[in-house]
Parts: C-alpha cells; structure tokens; sequence
C-alpha cells in the first residue's frame, strides 16, 4: 500500500474511532480493570487504547503512529498544544487524565524544566501508558498518582500545591465523570493555580452538554477562550485562568516561537491559533451543573 493511500485510510480510520475495529486489527491485550475492559490493538500503522463498551461501538482513547509515534493523531491533542500559547516558563504542571500519557509525552519536550503531575484512577490504564506508548515517571520531575482526580484535587489542596498549568482531560468510556463537571469541582481546581495559571479542559462542543458546560466554566471563571478547529464537529479544549487572559492578538507572537517544534508533532501552529476564540455560543442562561444538578448521564 503507497503512503497516500495508507494515509487516506488511516485517516477515515481516525474520523470514525466509534466505529468496529477492522477485521485485520489485532488485539494485543486486554485486561479487566476495577473500572472497565482496557485493551490495546493495532492496526493500519496505530496503537490504540480503548475502553470496552456495552452498549455502543469502541471509542480510542488514545492512539499513536508506530512509524511516527511523536505525530498527534487526534485533533485534540493538537488543540492542546494551544497551551504554548498562554504559557511561558511553566514550573509545576498537573494533567488530569492521564490515558496514553501521549500529551504528558510532548508536554515534557516542550517544557523540560517543568515538574509534571499525572493523575489516573485506573492503574491499568497508567500501566499500559508506560508498556505502549512511551510514558515514563522515572525522574523526580515526574510523578504518577492512581487515584480519582477530584480526589487527588482536595488533597492537593489541603497541601498547599499550585501549578502554573492544569490540563483536565478525564474521560471513561462515555464522557467526562459528571462529578468532574460541577460547578463545586472547577472551584477546587481553580483553588490549585498559581496566580495567572492556566486552566484547559479537552471537552466536547456537540453534546447537549455543551450549554451546561460552558455557562459552568462561565460562572466559575468568566472569561474563557474555546480552541476549536472550524472543520472538526467533536472536539473543543476551553482555556480558563484565576486572572484576565490576554488578548487574542497578544498571543500572535507565538506562532513562531513553537512553529518548527510544533511541526515535529504534526501540529500547524497558524491553525491552531486562528482556532482560539472568545466567541460565546452557548446558551448563556443554561443551568450551571453542580453536586447536586449534574444529569451528565441525560444530556451527553
């Protein structure tokens, strides 16, 4: 099979990550966990994690080219990378979901200073992190915790921690867990920014979960930019901060500084930066999700 053709499929492949798996995919693991069936296949040049579902199609949680393993597969983790955008010199991050550990992979090569935190509730999940793509926490810079992430978050704050960046990217096997969603959770998180940190938040922009979401970032922050590719219909990242974010324009300068770097990962840093917006098109008058108002399973 040419390179064109391969990479036609790949990509019909990517679009369609609901999709059965393609009958020359292989399976090369799976383990029960506390949580959910994780398995890693591969196929058509990936390796993929995924979460077993009852009801409905497989999603990929996490993929990586073999022949390219530090090229982003899913627009999502190109969003993220707007995170060069806002952030200078970080010194302490913490991500929120770990999965793959794909984006804990290039955020260490784009800040090697900093000190990284991961939090994954299934250790599974982490296990194979480390056993198929590449993810490491064996340097003092970097540490990995099994444990529920609002969890990890109380604790973290009755410690005192503060981070210059929190990446929240939690997902099972249908959306983000509706306790990781309120409006009483953003809060806490907040709470952990060092002054002028930033938040981002891979969510989705076509659940009716949209209008919720947004109006909760909205009450608990204020202003928010929302990183979306025009010509993507899945997938948003929302970024947040304890103080005024800057002006679009202001953050123009960027494209270059990460351009050569950002390629390497597959990732064109124009595109990324004509994806943030601070457009708002959401229901601003939808119900903010709380502890006590969080129906994440009606509305997702």
């Amino acid at each position: 099979m040419n390179k064109f053709m391969l990479g036609l499929l790949t990509a019909t492949l990517i679009g369609l990550s609901f999709t059965p798996m393609d009958s020359k995919a292989n399976i090369v693991e799976e383990e029960r966990s506390l949580y959910q069936n994780v398995y890693i296949v591969k196929e058509v040049g990936l390796t993929c994690m995924r979460f077993r579902k009852k009801s409905r199609n497989d999603l990929s949680q996490s993929c990586t080219f073999d022949e390219r393993p530090k090229e982003l597969v899913f627009d999502y983790y190109k969003l993220a990378m707007g995170a060069t955008f806002f952030l200078e010199d970080p010194k302490d991050m913490l991500v929120v979901g770990l999965g793959g550990g794909v984006l804990v992979n290039r955020y260490k090569e784009l800040y090697p200073n900093a000190n990284i935190v991961s939090v994954e509730i299934d250790d599974v999940v982490a296990d194979m992190a480390k056993k198929y793509f590449g993810y490491t926490d064996n340097n003092k810079q970097y540490e990995t915790h099994v444990r529920d992430g609002r969890v990890f978050v109380k604790r973290a704050l009755r410690k005192d921690r503060r981070y210059d960046f929190i990446l929240l990217d939690a997902f099972n096997s249908d959306y983000i867990p509706e306790h990781m969603m309120t409006q009483e959770y953003l809060e806490e998180v907040k709470g952990l920014l060092k002054p002028g940190g930033i938040i981002m938040a891979n969510t989705f922009s076509s659940s009716a979960l949209f209008h919720h979401e947004s109006a909760t970032y909205q009450e608990v922050f204020g202003g928010l930019y929302q990183i979306h590719f025009k010509d993507e219909k899945t997938n948003r990242v929302i970024v947040v901060s304890n103080e005024p974010l800057p002006s679009i324009e202001s953050l123009k300068s960027k494209v270059g500084q990460y351009q050569d770097q950002l390629l390497e990962y597959g990732v064109d840093a124009t595109r990324v930066f004509d994806a943030i917006s601070d457009e708002i098109n959401w229901d601003t008058d939808a119900k903010v999700l709380t502890d006590q108002y969080s129906p994440a399973n009606l509305l997702k």
